[in-house]
């Protein structure tokens, strides 16, 4: 043993080393294990040399049909070669579903051609399409009952409400532009331009949101009766991509405004529409029923005839509908 005033030139062990407990394992590693403290002797010369200890390294390594220490070495980097594959396929099944969140996010924000384009790294350059519809809706009395609610319930509700509102665009041919609060923007013929189509996807639309509004129950509150506002116009829009690092897709132009005011100007639970909508609907879908509600003082453009859509004949629906299959 050194004196606490020895220099220490070189660690001192234990003369004894602790085997494994295990009896099946001590008898496995008992030779190894003699080799080991072989190596630690205080005399060099006695201790085993390189191919001694390649021997008995090897012996053990056959004794346990693990091959030799080269077979035992390509083993390990067999079995890390394994589950190194096992992790590269499990991060990149990661990767490819956050590739499709991502792509459904942006998808959800963008037309999905736009999407497609931008992720090739096409330009998007903005359009001017002449002939779409474009709706707005708009909750009455949403202040008052946001006022009486937590802010979880108001976001819950809005989410119920526009979650229903999604599921009706998606089966029909148009794109919600944005929801700013609770108002909700629609649009059809733009970006894919649809001939005279986009009147009547929009007409489509602002029936159903409007029966879909009619059966909606507030979690929250189930005895709160939802009224809704909905106008739509058709005319012509200019479109593109704004923002970069939060790109959206945005309209600019008259119909933007007009189709705003006409819901703004409408009464609860009607669909107010312009009447170059309605001429669009009479002279091509003569299945919806519109009733003209007279003159109407729009802010910018004077007095305005404006017209409530009411429904649709269905007798005529599945007239148009027959001819258009034998066609």
């Amino acid at each position: 043993m050194a004196n606490d005033n020895d220099q220490i030139i070189r660690p001192i062990f234990p003369n004894q080393v602790q085997t494994v407990a295990n009896p099946a394992e001590e008898a496995y590693n008992l030779q190894l294990l003699s080799a080991l403290e072989a190596c630690w002797l205080e005399i060099p010369e006695m201790r085993p040399n390189i191919k001694r200890l390649k021997a008995i390294v090897n012996a053990n390594l056959k004794s346990t049909g693990s091959g030799s220490l080269v077979d035992q070495m390509m083993k390990m980097m067999e079995d890390y070669t394994a589950n190194l594959e096992l992790l590269v396929k499990e991060r990149t099944q990661l990767l490819e579903e956050a590739q499709q969140q991502a792509d459904r996010l942006l998808k959800n924000m963008l037309p999905s051609t736009i999407a497609d384009d931008l992720k090739a790294g096409r330009p998007v350059p903005p359009q001017l399409y002449t002939n779409s519809t474009v709706l707005f809706s708009d909750i009455r009395g949403f202040s008052r009952m946001a006022a009486n609610s937590t802010p979880y319930q108001v976001v819950a509700f809005l989410n119920d409400m526009f979650s229903g509102f999604d599921a009706i665009i998606a089966k029909h041919d148009a794109f919600k532009v944005e929801t700013i609060g609770h108002t909700y923007m629609v649009v059809s013929g733009v970006p894919r331009e649809n001939g005279n189509l986009h009147v009547q996807h929009i007409a489509d639309i602002a029936l159903k949101m409007r029966t879909f509004v009619s059966n909606f129950k507030v979690g929250h509150r189930p005895e709160e009766i939802i009224m809704v506002r909905i106008g739509f116009h058709s005319g012509s829009v200019a479109a593109g991509v704004v923002g970069l690092a939060a790109p959206r897709y945005c309209l600019f132009g008259d119909t933007v405004n007009m189709a705003s005011r006409m819901e703004s100007t409408g009464l609860a639970n009607k669909i107010q529409i312009s009447e170059s909508s309605f001429n669009l609907l009479k002279c091509f879908f003569q299945q919806f029923i519109a009733v003209e509600r007279g003159k109407v003082e729009i802010k910018g453009k004077g007095e305005c005839t404006t017209y409530f859509l009411d429904g649709k004949d269905q007798y005529t629906t599945q007239t148009n509908i027959m001819q258009q299959r034998k066609k």
